[in-house]
C-alpha cells in the first residue's frame, strides 16, 4: 500500500507532453500577436511623421508660390500719376512649364523656355520697406532675403523673383543677386500652374476665358489669343491654379504589391500614378487671384 500511493503521487506531479505543447502554442500565438501590434503601430507612426512632413513642405511651397503670384506687378501709382514700369519694359509675370533656359537673365523679357525640366516662374513687383528689410544693409528683401537696391529716376525698389522646381526642391533667385538660387521648400517632386486668361479681344475683360498652360499661353491655339502681342498676352492673367506633387523624405511604403497591384497616388492631372520607390506621395492645390495683375492692370 505505501509503494501504490507514492506511484500515486508521482503520476501526478509535473506537465504532461499535450501540456507543454499547448503552452508553447499559445505562447506562440501570444509573441505573435504582440509582434504584428508592435509592427502596425510602428507602420501606423511612420506613415503619419512622413504625411505631415508632406503637409508642412506643401504648405510652404504653396505659400511662396501664392506670395510671389499675389504681388506680380505691384505698382502703385504715384502722385501726379507717376508710374514706374519696373524697370522691365511692362513685364511682371512669365512661366515656363519645362523652367528657363537662363534664370539669372536681367530682364523677364528676355527669358525663354528650356527643354526639359521642371517649371519656372518670374515676377516682378515694387518692393518698399514696410515689408522686411535686409539687416546687412536695411534694404528691402528679395525672396531669398538679399537686400535689394533702389534703381531708377524714382529711385524704385524693383523686386524680382524666379522660381523653380529642380532636383526635388523648390528654389527661388532674388534680384538682389539672381546668380544665387536657394531651396525654399524640399521634396517638392513637381508643380503644375495653369493660368485664368481673360477675354482677349475685351478690353479690361472681367470675364476668364479658359485655364492655360504657361506654353498654352506663349503657344495658343485661340485666334484672339494668337492676335495679341506676347506681353499683352501675359497681362490677361488673372488668376492661378497652383499644383505641387509632394513627396516623402524617405520610403515608407515597405509592402509595394505585384505588378497588377501596387500602392499609388493621383498627379495634378488627375491621373493615377504606381508608386515604386515606396516613397508617399501626394498633389496639393490652390487657386490664386492675382490682385495686382489682369483685370483693371494698366500697363505702363
Amino acid at each position: 500500500m505505501p509503494a501504490a500511493r507514492f506511484a500515486g503521487r508521482r503520476q501526478s506531479s509535473g506537465f504532461t507532453l499535450i501540456e507543454l505543447l499547448i503552452s508553447m502554442v499559445l505562447g506562440m500565438v501570444i509573441i505573435g500577436a504582440l509582434v504584428v501590434m508592435y509592427l502596425s503601430g510602428s507602420t501606423a507612426t511612420r506613415n503619419a511623421q512622413a504625411q505631415g512632413q508632406m503637409n508642412e513642405d506643401a504648405q510652404m511651397a504653396l505659400g511662396v508660390f501664392t506670395q510671389e503670384l499675389r504681388q506680380a506687378g505691384y505698382n502703385p501709382t504715384r502722385t501726379g500719376g507717376v508710374k514706374n514700369d519696373l524697370g522691365q519694359g511692362g513685364w511682371n509675370l512669365y512661366a515656363c512649364n519645362t523652367g528657363f533656359t537662363d534664370a539669372t537673365v536681367a530682364n523677364i523679357s528676355a527669358l525663354t523656355c528650356a527643354g526639359s525640366g521642371g517649371f519656372g516662374l518670374a515676377v516682378a513687383y515694387e518692393g518698399d520697406l514696410n515689408t522686411g528689410k535686409n539687416t546687412a544693409g536695411g534694404l528691402p528683401m528679395d525672396c531669398i532675403g538679399n537686400g535689394v537696391a533702389a534703381a531708377g529716376a524714382g529711385g524704385y525698389y524693383t523686386m524680382q523673383s524666379r522660381i523653380s522646381i529642380t532636383n526635388n526642391t523648390l528654389t527661388c533667385r532674388g534680384s538682389g543677386n539672381l546668380a544665387q538660387s536657394q531651396v525654399l521648400a524640399e521634396n517638392i517632386e513637381s508643380a503644375t500652374v495653369n493660368f485664368a486668361v481673360a477675354e482677349p479681344a475685351v478690353p479690361n475683360s472681367q470675364n476668364v476665358r479658359g485655364y492655360l498652360s504657361a506654353s498654352g499661353i506663349i503657344n495658343p491655339t485661340d485666334a484672339a489669343l494668337t492676335a495679341l502681342p506676347m506681353l499683352d498676352r501675359w497681362n490677361k492673367v488673372v488668376a492661378a491654379q497652383v499644383c505641387v506633387v509632394v513627396r516623402s523624405e524617405d520610403a515608407v511604403l515597405r509592402d509595394l504589391g505585384t505588378s497588377a497591384v501596387k500602392p499609388s497616388y493621383q498627379n495634378c492631372a488627375g491621373a493615377d500614378v504606381d508608386i515604386t520607390d515606396g516613397r508617399m506621395r501626394r498633389a496639393y492645390r490652390t487657386t490664386v487671384l492675382l490682385r495686382n495683375h489682369g483685370v483693371g492692370y494698366v500697363n505702363p
